[in-house]
């Protein structure tokens, strides 16, 4: 719990000030995130040659570096493919739909984000007892635009972070899925990366 309570916490805190997660879903996308004054980068693109100097990149950018491992080309679903992340990669952190990537994960260190997909209630039970048993140190709602509409139930269920992804458009609602609670958004939506660029500046 104590490795949770801090991962917990660092995602808190990065998010706080900083709520839109910059999504890399393109190679083109590289250099305007390390423009951003983002603090979380989400790598949804990629593969095994190219992990290596696109994490080194983000990071020397001061931010934290997540990769969703369902999403890489040329690395396996397994545990030693999150070692290989951990150990060599270095990334902060992963983002799966696989619990047993999660639990794979914890033990080696990283910050842990597991995508919940609601579609239907059915979903978003099975979600839950899914999110219950791995105990990720946070959840990404995709879409994101029904966390104002599953939030309550979450909040009942589960004590985690909450990060909305997938259409999230504008700046309505950025604001209306940060207003129910969200911690954050992931997105490649350039408009919103300039809109929390320009924050700082006022």
């Amino acid at each position: 719990m104590k490795n949770q309570d801090t991962n917990v916490k660092t995602i808190s805190y990065a998010l706080k000030s900083k709520p839109v997660i910059t999504s890399i879903v393109s190679d083109s996308d590289l250099e305007p995130v390390l423009r951003t004054t983002s603090n979380i980068v989400f790598l949804l693109t990629g593969n095994i040659f190219t992990l290596k100097g696109i994490t080194e990149r983000v990071q020397d950018a001061g931010k934290l570096m997540f990769v969703h491992l369902d999403l890489m080309e040329g690395l396996g679903k397994d545990t030693e493919s999150v070692r290989y992340l951990a150990e060599i990669i270095k990334v902060d952190g992963i983002v799966t739909t696989r619990s047993n990537i999660i639990m794979a994960a914890q033990k080696c260190g990283l910050i842990t984000i597991q995508r919940l997909f609601v579609f239907d209630s059915v979903s978003l039970d099975n979600g839950i007892r899914i999110i219950k048993s791995s105990r990720p140190d946070a959840i990404e709602v995709l879409p994101g635009i029904v966390v104002p509409r599953v939030m309550g139930r979450l909040r009942q269920e589960i004590d985690l972070p909450v990060i909305a992804g997938g259409l999230i458009s504008d700046l309505d609602d950025l604001k209306c899925v940060l207003d129910h609670g969200a911690i954050g958004v992931s997105t490649s939506s350039k408009v919103l990366w300039k809109w929390q660029d320009e924050q700082g500046k006022n």
